[in-house]
């Protein structure tokens, strides 16, 4: 049951988050693109901030639900330091998926509350803002076609 519920949560929030990002993306950007500059920083401000507080929630889960799940599907802490863990393709699979959440949650902290909140004021800002939003998106994805393929044997 513990392990159902925890993958639940884990689609659901994974769902949220890259939803979230792809709804920015292909959505409100295009839109904002037809206001004026002032205007679209200050609606861009307003909702990434919005979808900032929801996002780490979601990030958060994800963080809470994957080692339960890891452990779940038998993969114990101690595998994941044992260099033969990592001949298979399924131990390949999950250190490659557990280093692209590092990178992406280095990512998001930048872009979060670093880049983000700065571009408002700053032209380079913006552009860096811009570019790790849609580096962590395709990431993201990268994350759930390793997962897939986590699931399904490696």
């Amino acid at each position: 049951m513990i392990l159902k519920v925890s993958l639940f949560l884990h689609v659901i929030a994974a769902i949220f988050w890259i939803g979230g990002m792809l709804f920015l993306t292909l959505v409100v950007a295009p839109f904002l693109k037809t206001l004026e500059l002032e205007k679209k920083r200050e609606i861009y401000q307003v909702v990434g901030t919005k979808y900032r507080f929801w996002g780490w929630i979601a990030l958060g889960i994800m963080l809470v639900t994957g080692p339960v799940n890891l452990y779940y599907f038998g993969v114990t802490p101690d595998m994941l330091f044992d260099p033969s863990f990592y001949t298979t393709p399924y131990g390949r699979r999950v250190v490659e998926k557990i280093g692209l959440v590092i990178i992406v949650l280095i990512s998001s902290v930048l872009h979060d509350f670093w880049f983000g909140p700065g571009a408002r004021s700053s032209q380079t800002y913006s552009k860096i803002a811009m570019i790790l939003g849609r580096a962590n998106l395709l990431i993201a994805l990268a994350i759930v076609v390793l997962a897939v393929m986590i699931r399904t044997g490696g």
